[in-house]
């Protein structure tokens, strides 16, 4: 990988790892292959994330996806401390698909002083088990603070219970976003959640309003131009590791989309 892409920090498949931070400091703008959650227990400071700048502060809680760029940025003077946990995105098909997609992601929000004394209590909880790891039970234990810890944030912005079940086609979404920047097909996401190519087509349809091949298109040519606006990513580095196979493609579909050829979002910069 071009030391020009962002870093990107990794975690094995089908695990967590909780810790805290005493003294958070301003960090370049990076990306995971894996969820992250953030409560901050002490100081104030800023997280960027897409861009996008949000205060943080005592019992703020954020939560972000892989396909979420962001950079942390502290005073000097100030003292910032974070409880922290990590968890792969299969852990997140088998533990959250029920509850969020990928869309719902970043969650940046401030819980209630009640919340947030709860929040405190798992991760305390979570801590704990960092050193229990081969108690019977210690893994589902952990999985579900995890859960928890989630829900407080969903809650905290509103998020509303989902009608019908939806749970195949959540798994599928967070399987598009983990793997759009491979070659992904059609067939790859019916037989991961257990439905024919055609089935699925279909259905993937109804439940988001647009086809497959242009959600996958649309979710490259997004991530495309996040690398451009936020890194000193090149044009045909931001081509393939978006998973456009050729630079004439990706130029093509990306100015149809927004209205302007990569060149220019590198100017403008």
């Amino acid at each position: 990988m071009s030391e020009s892409i962002p870093k990107r920090w990794h975690i094995d498949e089908n695990t967590y790892d909780a810790y805290t931070v005493e003294s958070l400091k301003t960090v370049d703008t990076h990306w995971h292959s894996h969820f992250l959650i953030n409560l901050f227990t002490e100081g104030q400071g800023i997280q960027e994330i897409n861009g996008k700048s949000y205060p943080i502060r005592r019992g703020s809680i954020i939560i972000i996806s892989p396909l979420d760029f962001h950079r942390n940025i502290v005073s000097d003077e100030e003292k910032v401390s974070v409880c922290a946990v990590k968890f792969s995105d299969k852990f997140f098909y088998d533990s959250l698909a029920d509850l969020c997609s990928l869309e719902d992601f970043p969650i940046v929000t401030t819980l209630s002083d009640e919340d947030y004394e709860t929040a405190k209590t798992l991760f305390e909880l979570l801590l704990s088990q960092q050193e229990k790891k081969t108690l019977i039970g210690a893994d589902k234990f952990s999985r579900s603070l995890i859960e928890q810890l989630v829900i407080l944030a969903l809650r905290a912005v509103g998020k509303k219970k989902s009608e019908g079940n939806v749970t195949k086609m959540r798994r599928a979404l967070g399987y598009i976003h983990y793997n759009f920047r491979n070659g992904l097909k059609v067939e790859d996401v019916a037989k991961h959640i257990g439905y024919s190519p055609n089935y699925f087509s279909s259905e993937f349809k109804r439940e988001t309003g647009i086809e497959f091949q242009k959600y996958l298109q649309d979710l490259r040519l997004d991530f495309a131009m996040n690398l451009l606006r936020f890194s000193k990513i090149t044009i045909t580095e931001a081509c393939f590791e978006s998973g456009f196979k050729t630079l004439s493609h990706f130029s093509q579909t990306f100015k149809k989309k927004f209205g302007t050829a990569p060149g220019k979002i590198k100017k403008e910069k």
